[in-house]
């Protein structure tokens, strides 16, 4: 039997409008959730990186994840920059990282890429996209993957030697990997219609009518949520 993975989970935001209208979940709780329907052994450790809190060395745990943000990964923030570092200290490590939305953005940036605010506006609700790359770690192999997104920046500049994965017209660089132990996605595979909905219906929305029509208007359907997690765990497995 294999050991137990570790992950730690690099918090950039807890969302308190899913907690509010999405069934009371915190982000900490919806990550549990889907990787222990994969892995019923995998153990967590939470930092709030956000506010402050980070891990005092790459070996405390064994794989990591970076979630989403309303921040921009350009924005000059401490937490931010320290983040950045911290990826870095973990891409020198070779330790298995996934990122996503902010994740993806910061994880890009960081190791030589460029973030921009789309000029193509808003991606919201369900998006879909094509597998245009077959690794060993993407098993059961899919021809196109449905997931939830919602951003506005974009990774317009990839860093050398990263492979884009999954794609769209919307959003090119959908799903990267960097190098063997760096992986990240554009959209949220941990949200689902209720979670999408649940964020628009919070006040920072009320004063932004269309985007909160765009994203309701294309909010429905069943991401490939389940997928996602699975090509996850498996990537931190075979780097592990």
């Amino acid at each position: 039997m294999s050991q137990p993975l570790h992950i730690g989970l690099l918090l950039c935001h807890t969302s308190d409008s899913i907690v509010n209208n999405a069934g009371d979940l915190d982000y900490p709780a919806i990550f549990r959730q889907h990787f222990l329907a994969i892995d019923s052994n995998i153990r967590f450790t939470d930092f709030n990186v956000d506010k402050g809190d980070l891990p005092s060395s790459v070996n405390q745990c064994d794989v990591w994840l970076v979630n989403g943000s309303p921040a921009g990964a350009y924005q000059d923030i401490d937490w931010i920059h320290q983040l950045s570092d911290f990826i870095k200290q973990l891409d020198s490590a070779k330790k298995p990282t996934f990122g996503i939305c902010f994740g993806h953005q910061l994880m890009a940036q960081a190791l030589g890429g460029k973030v921009e605010l789309s000029l193509k506006g808003w991606g919201l609700g369900i998006s879909h996209n094509t597998v245009v790359a077959n690794t060993t770690f993407m098993q059961p192999q899919a021809t196109n993957i449905d997931v939830m997104v919602f951003h506005q920046d974009q990774v317009v500049q990839l860093p050398k030697g990263s492979q884009v994965l999954v794609t769209s017209d919307f959003c090119p660089n959908c799903m990267v990997q960097h190098n063997d132990h760096m992986l990240s996605i554009q959209g949220h595979p941990e949200f689902n219609t209720q979670m999408v909905e649940g964020i628009l219906a919070g006040e920072s929305y009320d004063d932004t009518p269309a985007i909160r029509a765009q994203g309701m208007a294309n909010s429905a359907g069943e991401p490939d949520s389940k997928l996602l997690f699975q090509w996850i765990v498996n990537f931190y497995r075979q780097g592990f």
